[in-house]
C-alpha cells in the first residue's frame, strides 16, 4: 500500500501578514518586501497593498510583531524629530515643517487624532438630530393646531 503524500498547506493571509510585519520590523522597505514575498512562498503584492496591510495590522493587530513594529516606528520618529528639533526651534522653516510632519505621523500612528475627529462627528450628529427633533416638534404643533380647528 502506498502512502499518500500530504500536500503542504498553502500559506494563509495571517502567515503573509506576519511575514510582512516581520520584514518591516527589521527595517525592510515596502518595495523590498514586495520583491521578497514570492521567495517567502507568497504571491507578490503591490507596495500600496503592503502599506495598507501594515497600517491595518498596526491599528487592529494585537500580537507582538505589531506592538514591536509600532514601538520601532515611534523610536525612529523620535530620532528624526531630535535631528531637526534644534533647527526648528531656531526658526528654520524647513525644519519646522519636518518636525510638524513627524509629529503628525506619530499622532496618526498612535491614534491621537481620532478623538478630535470623533468629537466633530458627534457634534455634527447632535446638531442634525436637534434639527430633526425641532422639525418634528413643529410638525406636531402644526398638526395639533389643525386638529383644533
Amino acid at each position: 500500500m502506498t502512502e499518500a503524500k500530504e500536500k503542504p498547506a498553502a500559506p494563509s493571509y495571517v502567515d503573509r501578514e506576519h511575514a510582512i510585519l516581520d520584514m518591516r520590523l527589521h527595517g525592510v522597505s515596502f518595495q523590498e518586501i514586495s520583491r521578497r514575498l514570492p521567495g517567502a512562498g507568497f504571491g507578490r503584492l503591490s507596495v500600496r497593498r503592503i502599506r495598507d496591510i501594515v497600517a491595518k495590522c498596526l491599528k487592529s493587530c494585537r500580537d507582538e510583531p505589531a506592538r514591536e513594529l509600532r514601538q520601532l516606528e515611534l523610536l525612529r520618529l523620535d530620532q528624526l524629530q531630535a535631528a531637526h528639533y534644534k533647527a526648528a526651534m531656531g526658526g528654520d522653516a524647513a525644519a519646522i515643517s519636518r518636525v510638524l510632519s513627524i509629529m503628525d505621523r506619530r499622532a496618526r500612528l498612535l491614534g491621537l487624532d481620532a478623538g478630535a475627529e470623533a468629537a466633530v462627528s458627534l457634534d455634527e450628529a447632535r446638531g442634525a438630530l436637534l434639527k430633526k427633533l425641532d422639525a418634528l416638534a413643529r410638525g406636531q404643533a402644526e398638526g395639533e393646531a389643525e386638529a383644533k380647528k
